[in-house]
Order: C-alpha cells, then sequence, then structure tokens
C-alpha cells in the first residue's frame, strides 16, 4: 500500500484527540511500550472491523499504528483501510524511532524477543558443533541450518525462530488473565 500515511512520534503522543494502537506481540509489548496512553492488540490478533466497532471510530479522531518498526504498523493500516476506515496512520519508524526521538517508552523487565532468538541459535550451534566434534560430524548439519536460518531472516525479514519462540508459554500474557488491551499512562 503505497498511500500510508505516516506520523512524527512526537506528534502521535502529544495529540490527546488520538487512539493510539500497539500492534506488536506480547513479549514486544512488555519489553518497552508506551508511556503514554494506547491500546495494544498483537497484529495477529487484530480484527479491524471489530476494533472500529468495539472503540466507535468514526474517522473524526485518528487512529496512529505503532509497532517496531513500521512494517507491521502497515499491514495493519491497511487492514483498517480495507475494513473502511481511512483516518489512519503510522507512527514513523516505530518504537524504536519513539526511543530515538525522546518520546517516553516505559522499559520492562523481560527478555526481548530478539535476545531470545540469539541466545536460542547461539545454544544451537554451540550444541552441533560440540557433537559434531565429538559424537558424528552429521551433527554440523545443525549450525549450518542455523546459519542459513539467520541468513533468511536477514534476507526476508521474517525470523521463524522469532515466531516459534513469540508463542512460548513465558511469551504469552500471564495466565488466567486477558492480554493487555489498554495501557494508559504507565
Amino acid at each position: 500500500m503505497s498511500d500510508i500515511r505516516k506520523v512524527t512520534p512526537a506528534d502521535a503522543v502529544k495529540d490527546g484527540g488520538c487512539l493510539i494502537l500497539d500492534v506488536r506481540t506480547d513479549i514486544e509489548h512488555r519489553a518497552s511500550c508506551l508511556r503514554a496512553a494506547h491500546v495494544h492488540v498483537p497484529l495477529d490478533t487484530l480484527d479491524a472491523k471489530a476494533f472500529i466497532a468495539e472503540h466507535k471510530l468514526d474517522g473524526g479522531k485518528p487512529l496512529y499504528i505503532l509497532c517496531r518498526a513500521g512494517a507491521r504498523a502497515a499491514k495493519a493500516a491497511a487492514a483498517f483501510h480495507q475494513a473502511g476506515f481511512d483516518n489512519v496512520h503510522v507512527i514513523d519508524g516505530g518504537i524504536l524511532n519513539c526511543e530515538t526521538c525522546g518520546v517516553p517508552v516505559k522499559k520492562g523487565e523481560v527478555i526481548s524477543l530478539e535476545r531470545q532468538v540469539r541466545i536460542a541459535v547461539g545454544a544451537l550451534v554451540l550444541l552441533g558443533t560440540l557433537l559434531g566434534s565429538f559424537a558424528s560430524p552429521w551433527f554440523y548439519i545443525l549450525p549450518a541450518f542455523c546459519g542459513a536460518g539467520l541468513l533468511f531472516a536477514g534476507v526476508t525479514e521474517w525470523c521463524g525462530m522469532a515466531m516459534l519462540l513469540a508463542r512460548a508459554p513465558w511469551n504469552k500474557a500471564a495466565a488466567g488473565r486477558a492480554p493487555v488491551k489498554s495501557c494508559c499512562n504507565m
């Protein structure tokens, strides 16, 4: 979608008449989130039509969408356009740009998904190398597979390991409570 409207992070948080939607995963949101009032609904669970109805969006007030760097926010914006809501803007550069621009961000006490991927891949490479050296050379396939996965993730910006880890029990909302829907002045 080429006609995506963007807004700077500073303009998004100072606009009191807007609604900010964070579409990052639960673990990303718990690792860092805006201190400004916002709603968190992961992109993979977002139903644009239901969201429009729930928040009574009529086009009068803008909807600003936030993700890590902008790609998922653009997908969410396209879903809102397809659902008939056009007053939607992507926060330029996502949460990464918010931090760079000095927009207040709350840091959580969780290990980021990116760090979890590095830990898992590092452990698999080490394990494959040790087993390849001491048990059977066939175990060298494991570090080669990890290297191919990292190369693929770097080229396509899609990481299967991150998708798998995002669904791990420790990265989900705490058992017994619904996922975070509203985070106001955290």
